[in-house]
């Protein structure tokens, strides 16, 4: 009996050393971890949903980058009239679970700052959101809000929090050699979020209403995170090159 419960005391210890080797790893852009770097072309692309594009239209409101980040559009700006809209943003950061190689969190720097003068749907103003941390893990997208409303006496907007929920989520997720390629689908605004939108951009009845109808899906997030084998330095080379040196004069003297 006492055999057995220094086996289960062992094997208990065991198991919590294991678990706690288990880690999460941060790698940045440029970072190379484990012999992986992250490479400084991994990128998340935000494609906003019709529905969305139709209340910025309704809106006139313009969209562009900001933070580094590029926004593509179809259609001309001054006609109001986008029929797409594609903020793009760089990379900044990916964490992984070291024991299941699973990312769990992918960080973006930059993203949209829309601009509106006052018209039927809202009031004016200007809004910029971006900054995106998306956590896998528990499917949330946390992120920043920005802006300020045309209408006197409003209040600047500096939100920080939680912006969406992912409705779905497919393709590749694991941390690794190569370009993996991720789609989120289905992202719905926050409360506090949208409250946020409402008072940078002065939204009038029409234009709130044109919005709302838009929050249970913004859009999708395309993501391209490429991975590539660390290259050795020099210095590296010259101790491969001695190493190599010292095996080959082991080698002769056994031979003589």
């Amino acid at each position: 009996m006492k055999f057995a419960i220094k086996s289960i005391v062992a094997a208990t210890a065991f198991v919590a050393a294991g678990a706690a080797s288990a880690a999460l790893v941060t790698v940045n852009v440029g970072q190379t971890v484990n012999g992986l770097t992250l490479e400084a072309d991994s990128f998340g692309a935000l494609r906003f949903d019709d529905g969305l594009i139709d209340a910025l239209n309704l809106g006139m409101v313009t969209a562009s980058g900001f933070g580094g980040a590029t926004v593509t559009t179809v259609g001309e700006p001054g006609a109001y009239e986008y029929g797409g809209i594609i903020a793009s943003a760089k990379v900044s950061s990916v964490t992984y679970d070291d024991a299941t190689g699973n990312v769990v969190r992918v960080v973006t720097t930059g993203g949209a700052r829309q601009v509106a003068t006052n018209n039927s749907a809202l009031s004016g103003g200007w809004v910029e959101v971006g900054n995106l941390d998306v956590r896998l893990d528990t499917m949330e997208i946390f992120g920043t809000v920005q802006g300020k409303s045309n209408v006197s006496g409003s209040v600047a907007q500096n939100y920080s929090g939680k912006l969406f929920s992912i409705g779905g989520l497919t393709g590749d997720t694991t941390w690794q050699q190569g370009v993996a390629l991720t789609q989120l689908t289905g992202l719905a605004i926050t409360t506090d979020a949208f409250k946020a939108l409402d008072l940078s951009l002065g939204l009038k009845n029409v234009g709130r209403a044109g919005l709302q109808a838009a929050a249970a899906n913004f859009g999708s997030i395309d993501s391209q995170i490429t991975v590539t084998p660390a290259i050795p330095e020099p210095s590296t080379y010259a101790l491969m090159g001695l190493g190599l040196v010292g095996l080959a004069l082991v080698r002769r003297r056994a031979a003589k």
